[in-house]
């Protein structure tokens, strides 16, 4: 995983650690932008650990890597204050995408979670973070994937629609969301979603 960050350019990697404790003693000096973490492995709370560096180094993004299946942890992660979580059977790019998302200040999942926030929030719709009760179903559908990073392409074939369709979505959503533009668009769809899976959710 180093390797794999360490060959992009834009990034510098500072260190590496093998337990709590010796990363806890590499954040404090280093104090890095973005902290690459698998909390899963040793015999400790993973969650009460990212709460622990949430509250000890807010200003850090922490991007989780871990095997742990993120059906079950991500969210839980989100909340305890983690920036995005990244499967470690996921690819480089993959990886490189999800640290470029965290660290531009964004929140980064897969495509399946934030799936599985929108199906959370159609059944709910008095819970949705501002901004996205504006949306209807199938806009709240290409918001999500919007906010995965995924192109007109992958979403139309997602959704089963065509590219047309899906550029026309992208446009009412700009219009009821008040984006000016495509990049202002992702951007916003990153942020909102994220903190649509960061809000617990009261039961439906």
């Amino acid at each position: 995983m180093a390797t794999i960050v360490g060959r992009d350019k834009r990034y510098r990697v500072c260190g590496g650690a093998h337990g709590f404790y010796d990363a806890g003693e590499l954040i404090r000096k280093h104090q890095p932008d973005v902290l690459l973490i698998e909390p899963f492995l040793e015999d400790r709370d993973g969650i009460r650990w990212i709460k622990d560096l949430a509250t000890e180094f807010p200003r850090i993004r922490v991007l989780i890597v871990s095997r742990q299946s993120e059906r079950i942890y991500a969210e839980r992660a989100l909340q305890a204050g983690a920036a995005g979580y990244w499967m470690k059977n996921g690819s480089a790019e993959e990886l490189l995408r999800a640290l470029e998302t965290v660290a531009a200040g964004g929140i980064y999942v897969s495509p399946a979670i934030n799936a599985m926030a929108v199906q959370k929030f159609a059944r709910n719709r008095g819970h949705f973070p501002q901004g996205l009760d504006l949306l209807g179903d199938r806009e709240l559908a290409v918001f999500s994937l919007i906010a995965a990073e995924q192109g007109v392409g992958h979403i139309a074939k997602e959704l089963g629609i065509s590219r047309k369709t899906v550029e026309s979505h992208s446009e009412h959503i700009k219009l009821k969301l008040g984006y000016v533009n495509a990049e202002e668009l992702k951007r916003g769809a990153r942020e909102l979603i994220g903190t649509a899976l960061r809000s617990p959710q009261s039961p439906s």
